[in-house]
């Protein structure tokens, strides 16, 4: 049944992590934090696509207590780590620098670690495993689960696309305003299309992600919220796992599980087409090729070298014949 699925995880992995590696310089928190967490998370939906491939059996249960809470810090990380970037984009119209490395980790890395702990809170059971998906998070759909899973991600969501929909307005009318990268000290130049594919990821991924959270945050509400009484009441089972195979699950369930994994690979998918055809990228792809000569064909010059070539004397601002110049010299 699954073998689709850890094909499109593993295809979205690999998408999204050569721009990982491609960016890691760039000290741009919220692009890598948005990059980071897809390809953690196509990586989880990979793996446990094909160990419950055709089966619900209760195996690697910490890797399941490990990686649902990855996918619940996942599901708040990215529209956050949206917001983080919409801000930049925006100050950057505005002549403004970024709001700084601690705060960006905070609300890219730290916010989602601290919903991650409060899903305790509406954490009825310990997990759940669907045949083919493998684990899932355990959540006591009820007023607390509403607030602690569901608001923050649809109001950052929302305001990632204000602070975009107003870099939008404001880079309308100042053009040039994308130069100000190119003035900010240790970071490497980014050219106005550049500027632009990050004003364009993330109005599409604030858009994607409000479309994903409200409808499938409202299929979970199909018959109704559960009253939260007390801690000892929601927590009862707490050691539970509950099983669900294909055979089971509802037509109209089974439509929002495909959808809801789907909305992960998806969007990586996103974040490759506007950080995977660039120059930098594309040079990349060229210092694979060449590493793939060398390395397996062994003819040319190392991956390394070519790497440098292709990617690192552009960051770095110089020309090979500078890199040839200072190594002879």
């Amino acid at each position: 049944m699954s073998g689709p699925l850890p094909a499109a995880a593993f295809i979205a992995f690999a998408l999204v992590f050569l721009p990982l590696l491609l960016h890691l310089r760039s000290q741009n928190i919220p692009l890598l934090s948005i990059i980071a967490w897809l390809t953690v998370s196509d990586l989880i939906y990979g793996i446990n696509s094909i160990i419950w491939d055709e089966n619900v059996d209760i195996v690697a249960s910490p890797w399941c207590d490990i990686t649902t809470k990855l996918k619940i810090g996942a599901n708040i990380a990215l529209p956050a780590s949206t917001l983080v970037l919409a801000l930049r984009v925006y100050r950057i119209t505005l002549q403004k620098g970024r709001l700084g490395t601690p705060l960006e980790l905070g609300i890219c890395l730290g916010f989602p670690f601290i919903i991650m702990v409060l899903h305790t809170i509406v954490q009825g059971h310990r997990f759940d495993v669907y045949e083919g998906f493998g684990c899932t998070p355990a959540i006591f759909v009820s007023i607390p689960s509403v607030i602690i899973l569901d608001i923050p991600p649809l109001v950052t969501s929302a305001g990632a696309l204000t602070y975009c929909s107003l870099a939008l307005v404001n880079f309308a009318k100042q053009r040039r305003a994308f130069l100000l990268l190119a003035r900010q000290p240790h970071r490497p130049q980014l050219t106005k299309a550049g500027y632009v594919r990050l004003v364009s990821l993330t109005l599409v991924l604030g858009v994607w992600n409000a479309f994903v959270i409200a409808l499938t945050r409202a299929s979970a509400y199909n018959n109704g919220l559960l009253p939260w009484t007390n801690w000892d009441d929601v927590h009862a089972d707490f050691w539970l796992v509950s099983t669900y195979p294909l055979a089971l699950v509802p037509t109209d369930v089974l439509g929002w599980l495909y959808f809801s994994w789907a909305a992960v690979p998806i969007s990586s998918f996103f974040v490759f087409a506007f950080f995977g055809f660039g120059g930098d990228t594309t040079g990349a792809y060229r210092a694979v090729g060449a590493w793939f000569n060398t390395a397996i064909l062994r003819r040319g010059t190392g991956f390394q070298s070519t790497l440098l070539a292709s990617h690192g004397y552009k960051q770095a601002g110089l020309t090979k014949d500078d890199h040839r110049g200072r190594t002879t010299a």
